[in-house]
């Protein structure tokens, strides 16, 4: 096989993204699959060029979260390419790329929490089975507390832990991009409650949060506890259920309420958030302003005024 193949330069392109600290693992699965289709259809083809890149993204026609999981890293190893000095390299439009409509936040009312909380609680301590029995309640009221990516939570390794200090560490979770979480005195009181029963249990464990020493939970089983605890909270919900990742929405939504109930600067506050809980862009943490029903009016006028104040961060 020639150095100068398609495969190669994919090997070296996925790499060179996780020399920067990106996970790229969706990407890579994605990437190989394009691999596949190329030696299939196109053995000849060194760089990606517009006949055989269309003739891939075909594949993924109708399917809006496919298509641009597909699109993202392809588009990208061409820009790769062509800042090599590979010219040649077909690059798609950035008009191409499919929009994304994923469903609105739920936010969880104050009743609702509490009765998901109990229900988590009483659930676990009846029919849970260890290592669920300590990691669930533990693991939701950490999300909901803190706000964080569900990932986030999942991958957590206990090093990055240190409730002695009061502060989480999440490493490269989007991105090359770290920040560190301070946690209030109860969560820590909590958290470390919880450490001392899983860790007699693992007392070696990689992950905060495990499904066993080495591993942590799959998001399809953490998904499967999630509509657990809240079919049995509420038998009689009708509906789509909330999802995992309306606690980090709660979590925005609920602490600008605040902000607003309490007369604080929102707009020397916003930075904090958006660095709390890990957007790269202020246009994803002035997204949960739209619902704070006292602060709406003033929504567009403090979104045009930050635009020129903190610039945008690209995602590549």
């Amino acid at each position: 096989m020639k150095e100068t193949s398609l495969n190669l330069r994919l090997n070296d392109f996925i790499v060179y993204k996780r020399s920067l600290g990106y996970d790229y693992k969706t990407a890579e699965r994605y990437l190989n699959k394009y691999r596949s289709y190329m030696s299939e259809n196109y053995p000849d083809v060194l760089v990606p060029d517009k006949d055989s890149t269309d003739s891939f993204l075909n594949l993924y026609q109708g399917q809006s979260g496919g298509l641009h999981n597909a699109m993202a890293p392809l588009r990208e190893f061409s820009r790769y390419l062509y800042n090599l000095g590979l010219k040649e390299a077909y690059i798609i439009p950035a008009k191409q790329m499919p929009k994304l409509n994923p469903d609105p936040p739920y936010f969880l009312s104050e009743e609702e929490i509490s009765l998901f909380f109990n229900e988590c609680d009483s659930y676990y301590n009846a029919s849970g089975k260890y290592p669920s029995k300590l990691v669930i309640p533990a693991f939701f009221r950490f999300l909901y507390c803190c706000g964080v990516r569900p990932k986030e939570g999942r991958t957590l390794l206990s090093k990055n832990v240190n409730l002695e200090e009061n502060y989480i560490d999440i490493l490269q979770s989007k991105g090359p991009v770290s920040r560190r979480l301070f946690i209030s005195n109860e969560l820590a009181d909590y958290l470390t409650q919880y450490d001392r029963h899983i860790r007699s249990m693992f007392p070696n464990r990689k992950y905060f949060f495990p499904s066993d020493i080495d591993r942590h939970y799959s998001v399809s089983a953490i998904v499967y506890h999630f509509q657990i605890v809240w079919k049995t909270a509420f038998p009689e919900w009708i509906g789509k259920y909330p999802r995992l990742y309306d606690f980090r929405h709660h979590f925005a939504w609920a602490t600008i309420n605040s902000w607003v109930r309490e007369g604080v600067d929102v707009n020397a506050m916003l930075p904090y958030l958006m660095r709390y809980m890990g957007h790269n862009c202020i246009k994803h943490t002035l997204y949960y302003f739209r619902f704070v029903p006292d602060f709406y009016n003033d929504y567009q006028d403090l979104a045009m005024s930050l635009n020129d104040r903190i610039p945008e961060v690209s995602d590549e």
